[in-house]
């Protein structure tokens, strides 16, 4: 049995090989099936966090600038794996097995082919998802003599598969045995970087060059056999590709590979005929990933979803964002499916369910159900009440994103219940606001009651500030409004304002509106306003004359309870005193 090791090539791609360093026994990066996503990892949180500004602005843009939205999705996967080099194994290979679905999707579904030749796209991807190359190129660029190490030839071969010219030449220079390649790779067309003024001459240029290869072939006696096989492979042989597959590693790196040297312009449209020769070559017994990227090629949007659905049965970043993107695309059918919705719309609606219920995602999740027309409402509408509102910095985060998305209802029945919450705890002036922002009147007269019934026993207010800013919103309540009206005479007490205090006073107390077991309470503040001498008292005949005939009216109605007399006997006889005393001072 052959051992593997890996390291890493750079801080985010991994090469595996042989125990002997057989660089050419490399195995695929990318083989795990049913990998699924942990929103605890750094990685994954990253995506998700960086991937909701992207969702939102496609929602906006509707079918304007996909391609470059799509773009940006890719580009956020690649960072990803950058950004997070010390992250799990398996969270990367997972991210870069997201990444090679994308971009696979991207060049047959979203990009705007010139010509609708395919090659330069898949070409961009063998590199990027299969570094071998570069490894193999490394380390012989650090030898004295590259041609005399055994990976020599097979780092050749990797670099040709991959079509890169200027390297293959780079090494070639290096040793005697390939000097015959350099020219024609120095000629060989490449459709990238072809100068031409149409696809069609690249066409004579490119036939012109590889007839020239032939006609090479036939007339030299190429000696090592690893030179014919070069040449064989410039002539696009497929028996050499074949005996080469190995340092492919995969069908479709081996297909970008043929397609380099036999059908260079090759339309995406015929691709699939292509594609299956290479799976035949390459392998009977298709993975996961194989029969994904085979549906890709061959324009089966809706089975490139369901099958990602399949294999990643704990993840829905991928499947939720691919379908949105295509589905924007115009590429995903919108029919509505068995479950009573688009086949876009269900994964979305998985996603956000997933993410609904996450301490730090929730917020996420909203704006998902909101991209869904049919039942993302529904949805809302069933999730909210089920986040759990640890504290009131997520509730209030919580109403403000249903105010947001017009859910009102939903919004207020957050703040009863953080209300609900705020009172069985005593903490009564927080639960009077979250009371006012659910406008639940009938409550916040509760809560105003309760407070005044605090201050009879214990004589003063707590954690009531906020009462100063709430405007005209005192108003949509009469307990409220004598509350803060209340609570604004003892300040003007307080601030020896109490000629201004006399005035409120006296107006509260015709006014009715704070609850009647509370009325002697409010004249016993009467109390402090009357000086120690005439000339000092704040309250004038008249205003002493209404305190009086309040608390007349309050015993004839029966509302001086016995507790209370010795109290009332305190104050009918402050306000006499103080009501003779201003006859003899005010004039006549």
């Amino acid at each position: 049995m052959t051992t593997l090791g890996a390291e890493w090539i750079d801080e985010h791609r991994l090469m595996a090989y042989g125990s002997k360093s057989e660089f050419s026994s490399m195995v695929p990066l990318f083989k795990e099936e049913h990998l699924g996503s942990d929103h605890d990892s750094l990685i994954m949180k990253y995506i998700v966090f960086e991937s909701h500004s992207l969702f939102t602005e496609v929602q906006e843009s509707g079918e304007k600038n996909v391609q470059s939205h799509s773009h940006a999705y890719r580009s956020l996967l690649r960072a990803a794996i950058q950004e997070n080099s010390q992250e799990n194994d398996d969270n990367k290979k997972l991210v870069a097995l997201y990444e090679l679905i994308w971009s696979f999707c991207e060049v047959i579904f979203v990009e705007h082919l010139p010509g609708g030749c395919v090659l330069p796209y898949l070409q961009e991807l063998m590199v990027w998802h299969f570094p071998q190359a570069d490894a193999m190129l490394s380390v012989l660029v650090g030898q004295e003599v590259p041609n005399q190490h055994p990976m020599y030839w097979d780092c050749i071969i990797t670099l040709l598969f991959q079509g890169r010219v200027t390297e293959t030449v780079m090494l070639l220079k290096a040793g005697s045995d390939g000097e015959i390649f350099i020219p024609l790779l120095e000629e060989m067309p490449l459709l990238q970087n072809f100068s031409g003024n149409s696809l069609s001459d690249f066409k004579i240029s490119w036939s012109l060059w590889q007839d020239n290869c032939k006609a090479l072939k036939d007339t030299l006696e190429l000696e090592p056999e690893i030179c014919q096989d070069i040449m064989g492979l410039l002539c696009g042989e497929l028996d050499i590709f074949i005996k080469y597959k190995s340092l492919a590693h995969t069908w479709y790196h081996l297909l970008t590979s043929y397609l380099l040297y036999t059908a260079p312009t090759l339309s995406i449209t015929s691709l699939n005929t292509y594609a299956k020769d290479m799976v035949e070559i390459f392998s009977p017994n298709l993975t996961a990933l194989d029969q994904i990227l085979l549906s890709v090629i061959e324009f089966d949007a809706h089975n490139v979803i369901t099958q990602c659905v399949a294999h990643f049965e704990n993840s829905w970043w991928l499947v939720a964002h691919l379908a949105d993107i295509l589905h924007h695309a115009g590429q995903l059918d919108s029919t509505f499916l068995g479950y009573g919705c688009s086949l876009r719309e269900y994964v979305l609606l998985r996603y956000a369910s997933e993410l609904v219920f996450c301490d730090e995602l929730w917020g996420l999740g909203i704006d998902y159900f909101k991209a869904c027309s049919t039942f993302g409402k529904a949805h809302l509408e069933l999730a909210i009440p089920r986040i759990p509102l640890k504290n009131q910095r997520k509730a209030l985060r919580l109403w403000s994103a249903c105010n947001k998305h017009g859910l009102e209802d939903l919004g207020a029945g957050v703040c009863r219940v953080m209300s609900s919450n705020l009172r069985q705890n005593e903490q009564l002036g927080l639960a009077l606001i979250w009371s006012l922002r659910a406008k639940d009147y009938t409550t916040v007269t509760n809560i105003s009651e309760q407070l005044l019934d605090k201050y009879i026993e214990t004589g003063g207010f707590t954690h009531l500030d906020f009462l100063e800013q709430l405007g005209p919103t005192k108003l949509c309540s009469n307990r409220l409004m004598f509350l803060g009206k209340y609570r604004e005479l003892h300040s003007l007490v307080r601030a020896g304002e109490r000629k201004k205090a006399a005035d409120l006073l006296v107006s509260l107390v015709q006014s009715n509106l704070g609850p009647v077991r509370f009325q002697i309470t409010l004249l016993y503040d009467a109390l402090p306003l009357i000086g120690a001498s005439p000339s000092d008292t704040a309250l004038s005949s008249e205003k002493t004359e209404t305190l009086l005939k309040a608390l007349e009216d309050m015993q004839i109605q029966g509302h001086v309870k016995g507790d209370d007399a010795q109290k009332v006997s305190s104050i009918r006889l402050t306000l006499v005193d103080n009501l003779c005393s201003s006859f003899l001072k005010e004039p006549w």
